[in-house]
């Protein structure tokens, strides 16, 4: 008896998954001698950008398996299929709002189908005419800015470039086009960044593509990226000021494997215990003079991702002052700084699916867990922080919260982290 259950549950299980009824047809033998099934019956119809949801109800008839959707969609015939414990068939992937005709029929075991059921859904607008790319300069390369996608639609964002100026104003079809990258994401209001472009000006093109394969308008622009290079990593130093609280646990994790290259592997990441104060800082001295435009930075890869002591919130600190900076206090400025550092920018870890109300992580899903451990750029605006393009000597690194102290009153905190890797250009060595 407990057997026979196991498999009743486990064929249960498998005919509730809409992707897997054919494995559950495969389980029951086709009987001839059973009739025609009955038709089911639309009881609403729901509009949904790009689709709809049609809710049905199924005829007193025990032999019928389901309920199957045929539609055209992008002159393609499309079949869509749900079980008989399921009521309500979700048509999505249109990029227009126009009527269009659904056909719903029940099914029996032997597919044989029910007397057609009719219905016309109108969609409401897509996410594919929503979404809007934006592009811009930025340093090394070309940000993209996605907005209008409310309703996290999966999207690849297609970002093309035409080094030809001339071919400025022709249509988009004449120009030629080199294929940059493809970048995916199923965010709203995030940035986009694709790095590592020459500091050429050049004409730049980006469309998005759905999961269905409709195609947006393509936004054309003239732009140049911005001129930056790698902070020579091999001339950093431990600066080891008497006011740095954030120290290496141990010389499994020094402060070295901040700069070391490594891929913040589990062997070459920093880490500082839960002893550190909150917020702590270290200081690096990086061997030359730069302006900085951004820092990249990477965490403990695929480790306890989105929590526990990986840093959420961050300051970047630059030494200006004409002498190398001793860590003397100044009660006067924020952190008791001693004069002559500045504030380069303040940031937190951006997650692109965005944290709950509450401040709460919530949901990690995959394009979090790939943004995390392909870490973040973090750029510095003038505009928000007036020394953020300065020339320095020394970057302090502060960490003003992690993931398990955020929102909390927590006087001590722990630190895990990868690398941190300054852009810029150099203006002394």
């Amino acid at each position: 008896m407990k057997k026979i259950f196991c498999f009743i549950i486990t064929v249960l299980a498998l005919f509730s998954c809409d992707s897997r009824l054919d494995e559950y047809q495969r389980l029951i033998p086709k009987d001839d001698s059973i009739p025609a099934p009955k038709p089911i019956e639309i009881k609403n119809v729901k509009p949904i950008p790009g689709g709809a949801v049609i809710k049905v109800s199924y005829p007193e008839d025990n032999n019928v398996r389901g309920t199957v959707a045929v539609y055209e969609r992008n002159g393609e015939i499309v079949n869509t299929k749900i079980s008989r414990y399921v009521d309500s068939l979700v048509i999505e992937g249109y990029p227009d709002e126009n009527d269009h005709e659904v056909k719903l029929y029940s099914f029996n075991v032997n597919e044989e189908k029910s007397e057609v059921v009719s219905t016309v859904i109108k969609p409401l607008t897509p996410p594919i005419k929503t979404v809007r790319p934006t592009m811009t300069p930025t340093f090394g390369g070309v940000k993209i800015l996605i907005t209008g996608n409310e309703v996290k639609a999966d999207f690849a964002v297609c970002l093309l470039r035409d080094e030809d100026l001339a071919d400025e104003g022709k249509p988009v079809s004449d120009m030629k086009w080199v294929e940059v990258t493809t970048l995916f994401t199923s965010s709203n209001n995030i940035n986009l960044s694709r790095r590592g472009l020459n500091p050429v000006e050049a004409l730049f093109a980006v469309y998005i593509r759905d999961h269905w394969g409709n195609v947006s308008d393509t936004t054309v622009v003239k732009l140049t990226p911005i001129e930056e290079y790698k902070i020579d990593h091999s001339k950093f130093r431990d600066a080891s000021l008497d006011d740095d609280n954030c120290k290496s646990s141990s010389a499994s994790y020094p402060l070295e494997g901040l700069w070391d290259d490594s891929g913040a592997s589990v062997a070459g990441h920093f880490f500082a215990s839960d002893t550190s104060p909150r917020p702590c800082w270290l200081t690096i001295d990086l061997g030359l003079t730069a302006q900085l435009s951004r820092i990249h930075t990477l965490p403990r890869i695929d480790y306890m991702i989105w929590s526990s002591a990986h840093p959420r919130v961050f300051e970047f600190w630059g030494w200006v002052g004409e002498d190398k900076p001793r860590g003397t206090y100044n009660a006067l400025n924020p952190h008791g700084f001693q004069d002559g550092w500045v504030l380069l920018g303040e940031f937190e870890q951006i997650k692109p699916s965005g944290y709950e109300e509450d401040g709460s992580v919530g949901t990690v899903t995959a394009e979090d867990r790939a943004y995390f451990n392909a870490g973040n750029d973090f750029e510095f605006d003038t505009d928000l922080y007036p020394h953020a393009n300065d020339p320095i000597t020394h970057l302090r690194v502060v960490f003003v919260d992690n993931f398990s102290t955020y929102g909390t009153e927590a006087e001590t905190m722990s630190i895990q982290f990868g690398e941190v890797t300054p852009y810029g250009i150099v203006i002394t060595e």
